[in-house]
């Protein structure tokens, strides 16, 4: 009996019992995935067509949530600083992380080359609330470093996080800050796996730098570029410890992000039922933004 359990388990050919064998070894992660990420998503499904009460059971009521948050200024207003936090730090941070990557594979494995690396990387270590209140000391109007350096070159004073205008490109500093190291590592290990025999064959017919880097470097970095890409845009999407730690959405709302709109509307105006449905149009603009992406970013190059 129990040998026929067995074969009825594990199966008969070797090629079974490995498959089954994968099944069983994935079980710890599909049961993780499912309590953390499969059950919340359906249950804020639920929770965005119902009338929701900290005491009374959930009410279906269709799409009147969707119509409350989609006609909301507060909404819109929160998308569209959001946006402008992403247009404005995401190409910065991946331009700039290109360029290091690239400086620092032209120096090589040159004597404290890897202590450069190490301080480039090191913002990524520390948590986005630590970056924030680094920054804030250093944006403080008063008393703030960048603003002694101003004076020292005898340059007016900037008001940095206390100004509507100038709050967003604040955070995109710190972003940038804090982002740069992460984007820099996946693009140096996509340089050195390019092979210097395609920049060996470009020089004997010719091409220069910036024909080597415009034709090989670009293209076979393709992948590693597409990946920081999405990576970053998602970030800056939900970027949330910034400015709840450095401004805390002030001043007059001028750096209130969505997740921030979320994050208030759920646990602090007790409107968990609009806060599901803020939540699913920030996961339908990432999944859209990401698929846009993948299919006109992604190349296949074959030399």
């Amino acid at each position: 009996m129990l040998k026929f359990l067995w074969i009825s388990f594990w199966g008969k050919s070797v090629k079974q019992r490995r498959s089954r064998m994968g099944y069983l070894f994935l079980l710890p992660s599909l049961f993780f995935v499912t309590l953390h990420f499969i059950i919340p998503t359906i249950y804020n499904i639920v929770l965005s067509f119902s009338e929701w009460h900290i005491i009374r059971p959930l009410e279906f009521v269709g799409f009147e949530k969707y119509i409350d948050v989609l006609t909301s200024d507060e909404f819109w207003e929160a998308l569209s600083r959001t946006l402008y936090f992403t247009l404005l730090s995401v190409p910065i941070t991946i331009t700039s992380a290109l360029i290091v990557a690239l400086a620092l594979y032209r120096i090589g494995p040159r004597k404290g080359s890897a202590l450069v690396r190490a301080m480039y990387f090191a913002p990524v270590v520390a948590s986005l609330t630590a970056v924030a209140y680094i920054w804030t000391w250093m944006f403080n109007p008063a008393y703030g470093l960048l603003n002694e350096i101003l004076k020292f070159f005898y340059l007016a004073p900037i008001q940095w996080l206390n100004d509507i205008n100038q709050v967003i490109p604040s955070l995109s500093i710190m972003y940038i800050w804090s982002r740069l190291g992460f984007d820099m590592l996946i693009l140096m290990s996509g340089l050195t796996a390019i092979s210097p025999d395609y920049y060996e064959a470009a020089r004997i017919d010719g091409a220069n730098r910036w024909h080597s880097f415009w034709n090989i470097t670009l293209p076979l970095l393709n992948q590693q570029l597409v990946l920081v890409c999405v990576v970053e845009i998602m970030m800056a999407l939900k970027v949330f410890e910034l400015p709840y730690a450095a401004t805390n959405g002030g001043p007059v709302n001028a750096s209130r992000t969505l997740v921030m709109h979320i994050y208030e509307t759920a646990f602090q105006w007790n409107r968990m039922d609009e806060a599901a449905v803020a939540s699913l149009a920030l996961f339908v603009i990432i999944l859209i933004v990401t698929a846009l992406q993948h299919f006109f970013l992604s190349r296949k190059i074959h030399y």
